[in-house]
Parts: structure tokens; sequence; C-alpha cells
């Protein structure tokens, strides 16, 4: 049976889990697809792929309430191994995944006015 390209993995994670958002599924296929057509061209990066089954399990998590970052850290790191430090393949991964992590704090203002609440946390 010939693997599913982003869009139809898209669309199966979608059909299965249709409460998560649409980016997170997104992110969910576009990274397996990633790291099966890194694994097919043997140029030594990754020797796997992630499954279709684990990418289903990654939008449960989601589903239960977990940031894609930590469902990846439950059923995507295990399948590639730690050695070689910061070029292994589980560092790859997590690269890859961090890609599609949004920085929640980035919107916020870098420095902001303090409050009159505020006043009594500062310490001068």
């Amino acid at each position: 049976m010939d693997v599913l390209n982003d869009e139809q993995e898209f669309n199966l994670l979608k059909y299965m889990y249709p409460q998560v958002s649409e980016e997170d599924l997104k992110a969910v296929a576009e990274i397996s697809t990633h790291t099966r057509d890194i694994a097919k061209t043997g140029d030594g990066k990754l020797s796997t792929g992630i499954s279709t089954r684990a990418s289903v399990e990654t939008a449960g998590l989601i589903y239960d309430g977990f940031s894609l970052f930590e469902a990846a850290e439950i059923s995507m790191f295990p399948f590639f191994s730690n050695d070689g430090g910061v070029d292994s393949e589980r560092t790859y991964v997590k690269q890859l995944v961090q890609k599609y992590i949004k920085d929640e704090k980035a919107d916020e203002a870098l420095f902001t006015e303090p409050t009159e609440d505020d006043s009594e946390k500062i310490v001068w």
C-alpha cells in the first residue's frame, strides 16, 4: 500500500479529529510527510519516517489537550535515535517540529507600562 502524501494525511486527520485546529493537523501531516521523504532519499539524516499510525496518535494527543510539541515528545521522538547528540535523528525531528510551533508570547509587547497592581511587585 502506498503511503499518504501530506494532503491525504491531513484529510484523514481532519476526518478523525474535526475538533482539532486545522493548523495543528496540517503541521502533523507535513512533519510526517517530510520525515518519510527524507528517509526515502537515503542521505543519512533519517533512517525512518513517521508512520500514519504515529500521526494519528499525535493528533489524538492534541485532541486530548497536549500541545504539538508535547504530543510529538510522546508519539514521534521515541522513534528516532538520540545517538550523535546535536547531529542525531531525534534532534533533526525536534527542530522540524519546532518550525511549526507558534510563539504565543511573540505577539505580546516587549515592554509594558506597570500598572498600580504591578508597583507592589517591583523591588527598587
